[in-house]
C-alpha cells in the first residue's frame, strides 16, 4: 500500500470515528430539503393535577414518491417531561415501539431502512429526543408521539413547553386541543404563547384550550402557562399500587411570607371604570389596586390609567414610587366612579405609550369586566394587532377578566401575545383578595429553612435536600419513593414569622393513579445516573438503569433507545411477550398494570428481566431532574 493510500485510509477512519460521536440530530435540520415534512400537525390531551398527558400526531405523505424518504424531528422537552411512547399508522395497521439497548435499537432501525421499510428510531440526547422515521415509498404514515410527566410550580406558575421541531412549522394545518384539569384547587389563570389566538372553554374542574388553523407558521414551539388557587402554600401526597409495590409522590409548595425584590420595575395599572363596573365591582377593584400600589418599592416607577369610553391618566409618564406619589395615586384611584362604555383598545395603547425606555422590568396590568364597545377598534383581531404594533418596548401585559361578561378570549390572547399572564376572577366577597394574590405571583418570598420526615417509607428519592435549606416560594419540591402499609409525612417550614407544619398520612394505596409509579421510575433513574456521575459506573448501576429503561419505556442516553419496525407484524396489537407487558394506549403510554412476579424492585438493583424479542413495549421517557428552583 502506497503512502498516499495509507494516508487516505487513516483519514477516512478518523472521520468515521469522529462522526460516530456526533449526535444524529445535529446532522439534520427538521425541515431540510431532503427530508419529509408534515402536512398536518395536531397536539391534544390533558394536564390533570399537573400531570401532563399529551399526544402529538403528524401526517407524512410519501404516496407520490417512488423512493423512501426520511423524517428528522427533534423534541426538546423540558425537565420532568418525557417522550413516553410512539406509534405509526400505515394503512389499517397501527405499530408500536419497543425499548432496547441503544446499540441494538440502532441496528434494528438500519436494517429496516436497508429493506426500504417504514421504521422509527428515538434516541435521547442531553437537550431532548431525536426522532428519525423512514417512510417507504407510496405510503402515508401517521406518526403519534406521546409525552407525559409532572409539572412543578415556579414563581407561582406551572409551565409546559410544547416544541415543534427545532425550527417550528411552516404553512401546516394545525390543531390544538388541551384540557387543564385540577381536582384539588381551581385553575385561576392561563396563557398560551406562540399561537395567534385560541378559544378557552370552561370545564367543571378546569379549562379547555383550542385552536384550529388550515395553514399556520410557528417559529419554534408553544408554551402553556397556568396557575392554581394554592398560592398560600401546602403539601400534597399521592399514592398508587400496582398490586405488589406501593409508590408515593410528595409535593411541597411553601407559603408566601416575605417579598424579596431586587429588580427595578416600571408598572402601569389599567382599570376599567365603565358602567358595568359600578357598585361592588369598582370598589373591590379600587381596594385591590390601591393595595398593589402600596407594595411598590421606592426604586420602582409606576402610573395608573382608568377608562370607560374615554381615557384618564394619572401622569403623563411614570413616577417613582415615593410615599407622596403613592398617596397621590391611591387618592386618584379612590376618586374614580363608574360610568360609560368600554374603550379597551384606547386604554391599552395609552398605557403602553406612558412607558419610558430604560433598563428595568416593564409590566402592565389591565382589569376589565366587559366587551369592547367604544374606541376606534372594537374587534378582537384588530385590537390584538394594534397592541402588538404599539408594544415597541416589549412590555409584559397581564390581564384580569373581572366577571363572566368580560371578553375572556381577548384578555387571554392579549396576555399570551405579550409575554404576560391571564386570570379570570368572578366578583365576590373575596375578589379583592384574589386580585392581590394574582399580583403576588410576581414576587418571590423566601423561607429560611425546612425539613421533611417520612415515617413508614422504605425508599425515599429526592434530588433536592430535605432539610437545612432555604426555600423560595412559588416553587415545589418533589419527593418519590415506596412504602409498605402506611406512611406519615411531617414537614416544617421556618418562615420569618414563625414555623408552619404540614402532616399528611396515608394507608394502603389504590390503583387509580398509575402516573405516580412512572414519576417514581423517573426519579429512580435520575438518582442512579447521578450516582454513576459522582462515583463512577459499575455493573450493578448499569444493569438497573437499563432494566428500568426497558421496563418503563425510558430512553436513556448511552443506555437505551426506542425502535419501531413496520415489517414486523407482531408489533401491531396488544399482549405480553417474554414477561413484559405492552399495550396500545388510547391517549398516551401508561405504566403496566402489574410488574411481573420476577421483577423485584430493590434499593440498589433489579432482578434481571428476560430479554425481549420482537414485540411491543412502552416508549421513551425524559430523564427528570426534579430540582428545587
Amino acid at each position: 500500500m502506497t503512502r498516499e493510500s495509507r494516508t487516505i485510509l487513516v483519514t477516512t477512519v478518523i472521520v468515521l470515528l469522529c462522526s460516530a460521536f456526533i449526535p444524529m440530530h445535529a446532522w439534520a435540520d427538521p425541515f431540510a430539503e431532503d427530508t419529509l415534512v408534515p402536512a398536518d400537525v395536531s397536539v391534544s390531551g390533558s394536564i390533570t393535577d399537573n400531570f401532563v398527558n399529551i399526544t402529538y400526531q403528524m401526517v407524512f405523505d410519501n404516496t407520490g414518491s417512488s423512493i423512501a424518504q426520511e423524517v428528522d424531528w427533534f423534541f426538546g422537552l423540558q425537565d420532568s417531561i418525557r417522550l413516553s411512547n410512539l406509534s405509526v399508522i400505515l394503512g389499517n395497521k397501527t405499530y408500536w415501539g419497543r425499548v432496547l439497548p441503544e446499540v441494538e435499537a440502532v441496528e434494528v432501525y438500519n436494517e429496516s431502512v436497508a429493506l426500504n421499510k417504514s421504521a422509527v428510531l428515538v434516541q435521547r440526547y442531553a437537550d431532548g429526543y431525536s426522532v428519525r422515521m423512514n417512510v417507504e415509498n407510496g405510503t402515508e404514515a401517521i406518526l403519534s408521539v406521546f409525552i407525559e410527566g409532572l409539572l412543578t410550580r415556579s414563581v407561582g406558575l406551572y409551565s409546559l413547553d410544547l416544541p415543534l421541531g427545532r425550527t417550528g412549522i411552516i404553512d401546516v394545518a394545525f390543531t390544538l386541543d388541551i384540557d387543564i384539569i385540577s381536582n384539588f384547587a381551581p385553575v385561576t389563570g392561563y396563557s398560551i404563547k406562540g399561537l395567534p389566538s385560541f378559544i378557552a372553554t370552561d370545564l367543571p374542574n378546569g379549562i379547555r384550550l383550542e385552536h384550529t388553523s388550515s395553514s399556520l407558521t410557528i417559529a419554534e414551539g408553544l408554551e402553556i402557562t397556568y396557575a392554581l388557587d394554592r398560592q398560600t402554600g401546602g403539601a400534597q401526597l399521592l399514592t398508587h399500587t400496582n398490586g405488589s409495590d406501593q409508590f408515593f409522590v410528595y409535593m411541597l409548595a411553601p407559603e408566601v411570607t416575605e417579598v424579596v425584590e431586587t429588580a427595578h420595575r416600571q408598572y402601569v395599572f389599567v382599570l376599567d371604570k365603565s358602567g358595568s363596573m359600578s357598585g361592588l365591582k369598582i370598589e373591590q377593584a379600587k381596594t385591590a389596586f390601591n393595595s398593589m400600589i402600596g407594595t411598590l418599592l421606592s426604586q420602582d416607577l409606576f402610573n395608573v390609567v382608568a377608562f370607560d369610553d374615554e381615557i384618564s391618566i394619572l401622569w403623563d409618564e411614570p413616577h417613582s414610587a415615593s410615599a407622596s406619589n403613592i398617596d397621590e395615586a391611591q387618592d386618584w384611584v379612590q376618586s374614580i366612579s363608574a360610568g360609560g362604555s368600554t374603550n379597551f383598545h384606547g386604554a391599552s395603547i395609552t398605557g403602553l405609550a406612558t412607558f419610558n425606555p430604560g433598563d428595568n422590568v416593564k409590566a402592565m396590568l389591565i382589569l376589565s369586566d366587559g366587551l369592547p364597545t367604544a374606541g376606534t377598534i372594537q374587534d378582537t383581531p384588530g385590537i390584538l394587532s394594534a397592541i402588538s404594533e404599539a408594544n415597541t418596548l416589549d412590555v409584559s401585559i397581564s390581564t384580569v377578566a373581572f366577571g363572566s361578561d368580560s371578553d375572556e378570549n381577548l384578555m387571554a390572547n392579549t396576555a399570551a401575545q405579550n409575554d404576560g399572564y391571564f386570570v379570570f376572577i368572578e366578583p365576590s366577597e373575596d375578589a379583592s383578595t384574589e386580585l392581590l394574590d394574582f399580583y403576588g405571583v410576581f414576587s418571590t418570598p423566601i423561607a429560611d429553612d425546612y425539613s421533611i420526615v417520612f415515617d413508614g417509607a422504605i425508599e425515599v428519592i429526592s434530588l433536592s435536600p430535605l432539610d437545612e435549606s432555604p426555600f423560595f416560594n412559588g416553587t415545589e419540591v418533589i419527593v418519590a419513593g415506596r412504602y409498605i402499609e402506611g406512611m406519615t409525612v411531617t414537614t416544617s417550614i421556618d418562615y420569618v414569622t414563625g414555623t408552619e407544619t404540614y402532616v399528611d398520612t396515608v394507608g394502603v394505596a389504590t390503583q387509580d393513579k398509575p402516573h405516580v409509579e412512572h414519576i417514581w421510575a423517573q426519579q429512580r433513574v435520575s438518582y442512579l445516573l447521578r450516582q454513576a456521575s459522582l462515583h463512577g459506573e459499575n455493573d450493578t448501576l448499569r444493569n438497573e438503569i437499563v432494566q428500568l429503561g426497558m421496563y418503563y419505556g425510558i430512553a436513556i442516553a448511552g443506555y437505551t433507545a426506542m425502535v419501531l419496525t413496520a415489517y414486523d407484524a407482531s408489533s401491531a396489537g396488544e399482549g405480553t411477550l417474554d414477561g413484559f407487558y405492552f399495550y396500545a394506549p388510547t391517549t398516551t403510554g401508561a405504566p403496566p398494570a402489574q410488574l411481573p412476579a420476577d421483577f423485584l424492585i430493590g434499593s440498589t438493583m433489579l432482578v434481571p428481566i428476560l430479554l425481549i424479542g420482537i414485540g411491543l413495549v412502552v416508549s421513551v421517557i425524559l430523564i427528570s431532574k426534579f430540582r428545587k428552583c
